[in-house]
């Protein structure tokens, strides 16, 4: 007989690659008629559990249930320089819409839920409830099926035997004190680092601590899962000194607290100058550039946003406010411009001479109208509506961090390489722990791929047991 384990897989991670890990695991075993023991370990208690995976709305980059959006590879690797493993994008797009199908036969409802972005590129398909609809859903079947799931502990060490192979796991619980699992498998889906300032300053640079993360979920992304692997020659992909980035609100506490109203509106940096065209492009396909170039190129990384009450017209304008702070408001510009801390002869300066560069043209905030300013630099290339309309508005915008880029490298099937890109018997990685990423970020693939690839680990997680205790009898 082989040896005696306290668990033949163990996923790191409860949010959503992770309970789509366990979940698979378990149907999967069951299907095969094998007895297997899976647990779930999850540094959070349970009021906090799931990550990112808990707050974030999940927007999907599907065309419908069953098909992902149009050029959905070809944008992905386009928006990486071609530096993304194409394979695993492939593999994504393929294995989509049967792993939304089966997200669906676990409970949870999609539909195309109004969104944030005004203008959007491509589709954005939800789940009803967002990522917390995933997990409470996806967890609950697994656990219906045997999954045990062990809150406040974290994985902090994996054992390998001599040829190798993953056999156990230093786990830390509450208190402090350490444990060691004898373990069969191990899934990790902890997500990111943006949780750990000192990772997030070894590779993403000075004044990375000054970079939020998006929700309190990201706070438990420590990057524990990333380094453990690396120590047992786990290969690094993903672009390890970029992050996904969205401007949000620095006076609110509450997740995602986005200012997506900029392109109809002006960004000045704290000496009252803009730094942007706000125009550039559908507001879904810029958010994250602009989010960066506050925190990379501003002084203090800050921005505001300057509007009038014209911007109250637009049509679904409070969709694209996240933030639950009000607007700084005040009757003229150089009011605004003392709440603001910014030079008050420089903004009015900067308000004139973009209010003199606005052309004429028809508005149109559903799309990219070609109302453009001219003759001022950066110019505006869409959206460009004059701010003379008493009381005047500022939002405060800073750079905040969704998720880390850089991760472990995997294969199709989830299993994790080594630095000679062969797989760790008995490593799979899945979600935000898995590095994919470079440059521009594609929106609504991240709680995707999470959900695929915890669905394709968990089933070779099972095949991997399966033939293991094949090989021991």
């Amino acid at each position: 007989m082989g040896r005696e384990l306290d668990y033949d897989i163990v996923v790191i991670g409860c949010g959503a690659a992770g309970t789509a890990a366990a979940l698979s695991a378990a149907e999967n075993a069951k299907k095969d008629g094998i007895d297997i023991r899976i647990a779930i370990l999850e540094r959070a208690d349970f009021d906090h559990r799931g990550g990112n995976s808990r707050w974030t709305a999940s927007y999907m980059r599907m065309k419908n249930l069953d098909e992902v959006a149009d050029n959905f590879v070809e944008d992905m690797m386009a928006f990486s320089d071609n530096y993304s493993d194409r394979n695993y994008i492939e593999t994504l797009a393929k294995n989509a819409g049967s792993t939304l199908r089966w997200v669906q036969e676990k409970g949870v409802d999609f539909d195309y839920l109004p969104t944030m972005f005004l203008t959007s590129n491509r589709p954005r398909l939800l789940p009803v409830g967002g990522g917390r609809a995933i997990i409470d859903n996806l967890s609950r079947r697994a656990s219906a099926l045997g999954v045990e799931i062990i809150y406040e502990a974290t994985a902090w060490k994996l054992l390998l035997d001599e040829d190798g192979s993953v056999t156990g796991l230093n786990v830390r619980v509450k208190g402090g004190s350490s444990l060691t699992l004898s373990v069969g498998a191990v899934i990790l889906a902890a997500g990111g680092f943006q949780g750990n300032s000192e990772m997030m300053a070894q590779y993403i640079g000075r004044d990375a601590h000054k970079i939020k993360p998006v929700c309190e979920g990201g706070l438990f992304n420590k990057g524990e899962a990333i380094r453990m692997a690396m120590e047992v020659g786990a290969k690094g992909t993903g672009q390890y000194d970029a992050f996904h980035a969205e401007p949000v609100d620095p006076r609110s506490k509450r997740e995602e607290a986005a200012v997506m109203t900029y392109p109809y509106a002006i960004l000045v940096d704290n000496n009252g100058k803009r730094f942007v065209d706000e125009g550039i492009s559908t507001v879904d396909e810029q958010y994250e550039a602009v989010a960066r170039k506050i925190f990379y190129d501003l002084p203090d990384h800050i921005a505001y946003m300057i509007s009038d009450q014209k911007m109250y017209d637009i049509p679904n304008y409070e969709q694209a406010l996240e933030t639950d702070k009000p607007a700084i408001v005040a009757d003229t510009l150089e009011e605004l411009a003392g709440k603001i801390g910014v030079p008050a002869d420089q903004l009015v300066a900067t308000v004139e001479s973009f209010n003199a560069a606005v052309q004429p043209g028809d508005f149109n905030s559903k799309k990219k109208d070609g109302k453009k300013a001219v003759g001022i630099t950066p110019p505006k290339s869409n959206w460009a509506i004059t701010i003379d309309k008493a009381p005047f508005i500022a939002y405060p915008i800073v750079c905040s961090n969704v998720f880390t880029n850089g991760g472990l490298a995997t294969d199709t099937k989830g299993r994790v390489l080594s630095g000679d890109d062969q797989p760790i018997p008995g490593l799979y990685a899945a979600g935000e722990t898995v590095g994919l990423y470079f440059g521009k970020y594609p929106g609504g693939t991240s709680v995707l791929r999470g959900l695929v690839y915890g669905k394709i680990s968990g089933e070779h997680a099972v095949d991997y047991i399966s033939n293991l205790e094949t090989l021991e009898v």
